[in-house]
C-alpha cells in the first residue's frame, strides 16, 4: 500500500513540473508578445513623426504658393481696378443667375409634388 502513494508523490510532483513548463512557456510566449508589441509602436511613432514632417513641408510650401498668388492677384487689382470690379461684378451675376435657375427649378417640382396628392 505504500507504493501507490510513492506512485502519486511522483505523479504529482510530474504534474507539478508540467505545470512549471507550461507557466515558464506562456511566460516566455507574454515576453515575446510584450517586445513585439514595443517595437510595433516605436514604428508607429516613427512613421507618425514621418507622416507629421512631410504634412507640415507639404502645408508650408502650399501656404507660400498662397501667399504669393494671393499677393500677385492684389498687385493686378491694384493696377486694374475698373477691370477687377467689371469681373467681379459679372462672376456675382452669373451666380445670381445659377442660383436663381436652380431655386426656380426646385419650386416647380414641390409644386408639382403638392398637385399630386392635392
Amino acid at each position: 500500500m505504500v507504493e501507490p502513494v510513492g506512485n502519486f508523490r511522483s505523479a504529482g510532483s510530474h504534474a507539478e513540473m508540467a505545470a512549471g513548463q507550461a507557466e515558464d512557456a506562456v511566460k516566455a510566449e507574454i515576453s515575446a508578445l510584450r517586445a513585439e508589441i514595443a517595437s510595433i509602436r516605436e514604428s508607429l511613432s516613427r512613421f507618425g513623426g514621418e507622416a507629421y514632417d512631410n504634412v507640415s513641408r507639404t502645408a508650408s510650401q502650399a501656404a507660400t504658393y498662397v501667399q504669393e498668388e494671393a499677393t500677385s492677384v492684389a498687385g493686378v487689382i491694384r493696377e486694374h481696378p475698373a477691370t477687377a470690379t467689371t469681373l467681379m461684378t459679372l462672376i456675382g451675376a452669373i451666380g445670381f443667375a445659377i442660383g436663381y435657375v436652380v431655386a426656380s427649378a426646385q419650386a416647380e417640382q414641390k409644386e408639382a409634388w403638392y398637385r399630386r396628392y392635392y
